[in-house]
């Protein structure tokens, strides 16, 4: 296990609760929406013609709607925690909702870069997603706009791929050897499953905002430590 993901990994175990709240918020509302739009899409369906099939593009619908506001939510309450700033759950669910557009043309941009990189024999996909995952980051904690996001995540991953692509396979190896352990012990029920992804997303987030610190973050306010003390320097010389 590397630096980095230890870090991280020790950040997720004391704030798990938060993040779990966070995600059962979101479930919460993904249920009320669900209630409130299914007539809009399914409600002329008799029961025995309800299938995944007819499902699927309310299904996609929901996931647009959502997605862009959870991931913004997890990111500000991740930087939150991680900053000492003590805001809390709603109120990181509120940022998302706040930056839902900025986040929906974001994930819209760069999931066609990726998709179409997949495409390309899978690894330029993959690839693409190493250098882009600092994407929804940018957007949420340094309110870029998602063209700048793009340009910027590119640019800062410069020579990084193989670094997060380590962590990131690390933890899907862990995730999967999870379910492959409920599975033979006969504990993997759907609760349990849906559990486990939650977890897997929330340290996944966590990981990529600990990779966002090492790329983004700390070279900023070393730049800016510098550029204080040479100002301070100046003034002390000219007194």
């Amino acid at each position: 296990m590397t630096v980095t993901l230890k870090q991280a990994f020790y950040f997720f175990r004391r704030n798990i609760l938060r993040l779990l709240s966070f995600a059962l918020v979101i479930a919460i509302l993904v249920i009320l929406l669900a209630q409130l739009l299914a007539p809009l899409f399914i409600g002329a369906l008799d029961a025995e013609h309800i299938n995944p099939e007819t499902v699927r593009p309310f299904a996609q619908f929901l996931n647009l709607i959502i997605k862009p506001i959870y991931t913004g939510g997890l990111i500000a309450l991740i930087y939150s925690l991680a900053t000492g700033q003590g805001a809390g759950i709603y109120n990181s669910l509120w940022q998302g909702v706040l930056r839902w557009p900025y986040m929906f043309m974001a994930n819209v941009m760069t999931s066609l870069l990726i998709f179409a990189g997949l495409m390309l024999f899978v690894l330029p996909g993959i690839w693409l997603f190493t250098r882009l995952f600092l994407v929804p980051y940018l957007v949420m904690i340094d309110r870029q706009t998602p063209l700048n996001a793009i340009i910027n995540s590119y640019e800062y991953t410069k020579g990084y791929a193989l670094t997060l692509f380590n962590d990131i396979l690390i933890l899907v190896i862990i995730f999967i050897l999870s379910i492959l352990l409920l599975g033979s012990i006969q504990l993997l029920h759907p609760l349990v499953l849906l559990l486990l992804i939650l977890l897997f997303q929330s340290m996944a987030n966590v990981l990529y905002y600990r990779h966002y610190e090492i790329l983004v973050k700390e070279p900023r306010e070393l730049e800016n430590s510098h550029e204080l003390k040479n100002s301070q320097d100046k003034n002390s010389t000219d007194d």
